[in-house]
C-alpha cells in the first residue's frame, strides 16, 4: 500500500560522503529518535572522558574545548527537539475529536 519515498539525490550524496546509514536503511521514527539519543549520549560521554583527560594533563586544551563545545551543541539540540515534541503533543491534545 505505502511505497517508500525515493531518495533525494543531494541527500544520498551526503550520506555516502559521511558514511552514515540514512536513506538506504528505512526505519521508523522511533528508531531514528533512539539512534539520535544514543549518538547524543556518546557525544556527552566523549566530552566527559576528554575533560577528565584534560584535568589529568593527558589531553590538549584545544581538544577539551572542542569536546565541550560539541557537548553544548548536543544538549542545545536535544533540548530544542524535546520542546518541539512536547509542543506537538500539546497540539494533539487540543485537537477536537
Amino acid at each position: 500500500m505505502s511505497e517508500p519515498i525515493a531518495a533525494i539525490p543531494p541527500l544520498s550524496a551526503a550520506v555516502r560522503a559521511y558514511g552514515t546509514s540514512g536513506a538506504s536503511s528505512v526505519g521508523d521514527f522511533g528508531t531514528m529518535v533512539g539512534d539520535a539519543a544514543r549518538a547524543s549520549l556518546a557525544t556527552l560521554r566523549n566530552a566527559e572522558v576528554t575533560a577528565a583527560r584534560g584535568v589529568a594533563g593527558m589531553a590538549d586544551v584545544q581538544e577539551v574545548v572542542q569536546a565541550a563545545a560539541n557537548a553544548e551543541l548536543t544538549v542545545q539540540t536535544m533540548t530544542q527537539l524535546r520542546d518541539k515534541v512536547v509542543g506537538a503533543y500539546m497540539d494533539v491534545l487540543r485537537m477536537a475529536v
